[in-house]
């Protein structure tokens, strides 16, 4: 018994549940692991640009974007191969319950995103598929 309690204690540390947006308002979560990236913001009238390397070594990917409670602006995403040329693009400025698509052929090495003027709650999932 002391060890489920350990391991539920110690496990559910870094878990975020499907439909939480964490963090303070406007400072990004961000989770660059072995496999898989994740961003994820709250964010009101924001405007940036930020691109993060990828740890996700596959030729097979998957990335998932959510926006919720979108209220103004847009946010720009796009995916980089290691010769640093696009091969993802997405553009959203309404609510998006759910957008995913694979990747493949080719490793994703970074992840950027444009936000102006941007309201809403958004989240970034980039995952290796096997």
């Amino acid at each position: 018994m002391l060890i489920f309690i350990l391991l539920t204690i110690g496990c559910r540390e870094n878990i975020i549940e499907p439909d939480t947006y964490v963090g303070v308002i406007n400072e990004p979560v961000q989770i660059n692991e072995p496999n898989s990236y994740t961003f994820i913001i709250h964010a009101q009238n924001i405007s940036v640009n930020v691109t993060d390397n990828t740890l996700v070594s596959s030729l097979t990917s998957r990335i998932s974007i959510s926006i919720a409670d979108y209220s103004s602006g847009y946010v720009s995403i796009n995916v980089n191969d290691v010769n640093d040329k696009s091969r993802f693009n997405y553009f959203g400025n309404s609510d998006e319950s759910f957008f995913t698509e694979a990747l493949g052929g080719y490793i994703p090495a970074s992840v950027g995103l444009r936000a102006v003027n941007f309201s809403g709650k958004l989240k970034i999932l980039l995952t290796k598929t096997f």
